[in-house]
């Protein structure tokens, strides 16, 4: 009987707590995601707590379950029950047999599809990749330096002298990330470890000295600092006094809009803007 009240109770509250958890998902009210990557992050999440909720609800509907069940008054002498855990061979092995796949699931998804897809948008030679804009990171202490090779750009900035990264939605981006300071002449090897981090594109990659180091991205929203501050470079790596200050807005613009902020910084690099 037991057992029976336990099950109905489980399967019950399970329902509820999909339902609500596939509401709040929906309404997606806890990520701000803006790339390919960051959705492949977010639907690997999704796909974790949906699948871990049903497990929840019933370790904990065990502890209160136990609690409530078999509670005894003081100076109450207790009837123990049978020992359905311990002698119930179906029991034991199905909740053996039942932790050893959902970890195998977990092992195959999302964490092995996902790195599966992870090497394919890194492999340089795929279609989108090979179109990739190039943007140079420089990380110094403390600062993000930007450069667009392609387009003979050494640093962008914003009308107000500041580092500023702005790339156009749907295109493919390759990041070149290195870790040294270009304003003095010691060795570039002397720079401390930085690490690149755009909180909506739900990417952090560590830039080390002596190593150049690339990632590829495609913005999939149109988005900017004022917007939401969640799209912004920021350091993730303690690398001094000013680690906290070490960030960069970031700008999702359209094609037409990118290709004139291009032209802007053009001028505003020849002495002309």
């Amino acid at each position: 009987m037991d057992v029976l009240g336990f099950g109905i109770v489980w399967v019950v509250l399970s329902i509820l707590g999909e339902m609500g958890v596939r509401v709040i998902i929906h309404n997606d009210p806890m990520y701000y995601t803006a790339s390919n990557i960051g959705l492949m992050v977010e639907s690997a999440m999704d796909f974790l707590i949906v699948v871990l909720v049903p497990i929840f609800i019933f370790v904990g509907l065990t502890l209160v379950w136990s609690m409530i069940r078999f509670t005894v008054k003081r100076g109450e002498t207790p009837t123990l029950p049978e020992k359905f855990a311990r002698s119930n061979k179906w029991f034991v092995g199905s909740w053996v047999i039942g932790s050893i796949g959902i970890n195998l699931l977990f092992f195959l998804h999302p964490t092995a599809s996902a790195t599966e897809q992870f090497f394919a948008m890194e492999n340089p030679q795929a279609a989108a990749n090979k179109q990739a804009i190039i943007v140079d990171v420089t990380a110094r202490q403390w600062e993000w330096i930007f450069s667009y090779p392609q387009y003979g750009l050494t640093q962008t900035l914003d009308a107000n002298g500041q580092d500023q990264l702005e790339l156009p939605v749907g295109r493919s981006v390759k990041f070149v990330l290195r870790s040294y300071d270009p304003y003095h002449t010691y060795d570039q090897y002397v720079d401390v470890i930085h690490s690149f981090w755009v909180p909506s594109w739900g990417i952090k990659e560590d830039v080390i000295p002596g190593e150049a180091r690339s990632i590829y991205i495609t913005p999939t929203k149109i988005t900017s600092f004022a917007q939401n501050p969640m799209s912004r470079v920021q350091c993730a790596e303690v690398c001094g006094p000013g680690h906290p200050w070490m960030e960069a807005p970031l700008n999702v613009v359209s094609s037409s809009q990118f290709a004139k902020w291009i032209q802007y910084e053009k001028k505003l690099q020849s002495g002309l803007g």
